[in-house]
């Protein structure tokens, strides 16, 4: 039997042969992720000696990994904003430059107000502002059963009050919004990704030539579904960010905040 440390030591040295980004660190979430424990639990308890099932479980795990599954993707988990959610091949992985979508969200939002996020995948947006705003009617929206799916099983752990909708864009919504928040595909067809990111839906990452021709249609639709004076939030590459707001600016929207990836704007 092998200990956590030794466990680790060959597990890190066969991935870092294959070439993987981060194999320390992947290393170690899913052997804690095996033992049901934490990264500091393996610091503390290197010397603890591995059961073999755990041991034929890491070594599954860690083999996996080395083809380029993400580590996501083999824990079925995330911690986004503070929360864990649960994450499967069918949505895109929340990252946390999108945690600053959600501060200003909460930042934002009037008091007792509704929110929608279009293109809601896990929820994790959605959900995690209503953790912090839970005066806030939340709704979200997803074009694939698949995302909602997941979705539904997040906002039922933190039993949040949401009204999930299977709708493209705005097709399907009705009414107006206070505070609207997305974070839609915007990668170029062409963009060369890391083969962890490839495993991502393509749905939830490509966005046209420029990476911009869903948001030229979700804009547009904009002055249907915002409330006077309400909120935009919303995600892009920096080097997009001009074209956006060009884009904003046709239906009334005004920066108000500017991040590295995020936006926020206000309307008249």
């Amino acid at each position: 039997m092998s200990t956590v440390r030794e466990a680790l030591t060959a597990a890190i040295t066969f991935l870092e042969a294959g070439k993987i980004a981060g194999a320390r660190l992947d290393a170690e979430l899913l052997l804690a992720h095996v033992l049901r424990r934490d990264r500091a639990w393996l610091l503390a308890h290197d010397d603890e000696e591995l059961t073999p099932h755990q041991a034929a479980d890491f070594e599954a795990f860690i083999s996996r990994r080395s083809e380029h599954v993400p580590v996501v993707h083999l824990t079925g988990h995330r911690e986004f904003y503070g929360l864990e959610f649960a994450i499967t091949p069918d949505v895109l992985t929340p990252r946390v430059e999108t945690e600053q979508m959600v501060e200003w969200a909460i930042k934002y939002a009037p008091r007792n107000s509704n929110l929608i996020d279009i293109g809601t995948g896990s929820g994790a947006i959605a959900i995690a502002i209503g953790a912090a705003r839970p005066d806030l009617s939340l709704t979200g929206t997803e074009i694939t059963d698949e995302a909602l799916t997941v979705a539904h099983r997040n906002a039922k752990q933190y039993d949040t009050k949401i009204e999930l909708i299977k709708a493209d864009l705005w097709d399907g919504v009705s009414g107006t919004f206070a505070t609207i928040v997305t974070n839609l595909p915007y990668l170029r067809d062409d963009a060369d990704l890391m083969p962890e990111v490839r495993k991502e839906p393509a749905v939830a990452l490509f966005g046209g030539p420029d990476g911009l021709d869903l948001y030229r249609r979700f804009v547009a639709g904009i002055a249907a579904h915002l409330t006077a004076g309400g909120y935009l939030f919303t995600e892009c590459d920096p080097w997009q960010h001009e074209a956006l707001m060009a884009e904003a600016a046709k239906v009334g929207l005004a920066p108000i905040e500017q991040g590295y990836f995020i936006l926020g704007f206000q309307g008249q």
